[in-house]
């Protein structure tokens, strides 16, 4: 209705633009198969175009918004570090969570945006019209060296994106999101990426040493699996990591880029074992899609 009248949304409509959540806990709706999903599959067939259809289903992969806990601690984090405003980059943003909840003493940074999906990322130019937000992939875009800023919850996956200048490395998408971020910030300009827990866990280093070269690792927050249970129904294990850009390139190898035990015997990045604070949970062998796997299971009561 705001499309086909040519304007822009008013603060109820706003309101109402702003509950919007994404996909991600709703593949089933995509399933013609699936039948008690079979209203909701028509209804949905009726109101979206082929094409948003189309890119609906596929946002299913990742399309799990962050809760405004998680969002508000991290702006308290990157202003403790010394972050006063600038250009600020959300490189896959929803419709735009981590803009909605900036602290007033950042209100005068420079909001820029991209966002894959082409439903989300119009509802997101509703509600920020003073932001520059591109709809498209993260790949499609490509200004070096420009921003004070790099926030966001990105994709997870094993699963891969094409972008010319970073294929040679065949990074997942989480992995992928931290190179490209780490050459559109300014030299001493911050990352603060919410990320799948094999970022600082898997095997290889290979992906550390490539961030390790790059930035300082200012720290970590592992988040309990259950942080985005809520609000988009997934039980994942994931981190919180703060970047620094480096000047210049350093060969460098910190104790991060290695992993260690605790004492049950999980696999867990040396940061979090020479940190054990920075866990909000207890690490444990749970069973997952694919046999056992190490989550971070929260402490009941806290």
């Amino acid at each position: 209705k705001i499309e086909a009248e040519g304007r822009s949304a008013s603060p109820q409509e706003q309101d109402v633009l702003s509950r919007y959540v994404g996909w991600g806990a709703l593949s089933q709706v995509f399933d013609k198969n699936a039948q008690s999903w079979e209203k909701e599959y028509q209804e949905l067939s009726d109101l979206l175009s082929p094409e948003e259809f189309k890119a609906a289903r596929s946002s299913t992969l990742n399309a799990h918004y962050t809760s405004p806990v998680v969002i508000r601690a991290i702006y308290t984090a990157i202003e403790a570090m010394g972050f006063d405003g600038g250009n600020i980059l959300e490189p896959s943003m929803g419709v735009g969570n981590f803009f909605g909840l900036l602290p007033e003493s950042l209100r005068a940074s420079r909001l820029y945006g991209v966002e894959l999906d082409q439903l989300t990322g119009r509802i997101a130019r509703q509600l920020y019209p003073r932001a520059d937000i591109t709809i498209a992939g993260f790949e499609s875009t490509d200004r070096r060296d420009f921003y004070d800023l790099a926030i966001s919850n990105v994709p997870f996956g094993n699963y891969k994106v094409s972008d010319h200048a970073y294929d040679k490395l065949n990074y997942s998408i989480h992995d992928y999101f931290f190179a490209k971020a780490l050459d559109q910030v300014r030299p001493g300009g911050l990352i603060a990426f919410i990320t799948s827990h094999f970022t600082l866990d898997k095997q290889s280093d290979e992906v550390r040493a490539y961030i390790a070269r790059r930035a300082e690792f200012l720290g970590a927050v592992r988040l309990p699996n259950t942080a985005f249970l809520r609000n988009a129904g997934t039980e994942v294990t994931s981190d919180i990591i703060f970047l620094k850009r480096r000047e210049q390139p350093l060969e460098i190898a910190p104790d991060w880029l290695q992993l260690g035990q605790t004492d049950e015997g999980v696999p867990l990045n040396r940061y979090f074992l020479e940190h054990p604070e920075m866990v909000l949970g207890k690490m444990e062998m749970i069973s997952g899609l694919y046999g056992k796997e190490a989550a971070c299971v929260p402490v009941p009561g806290q």
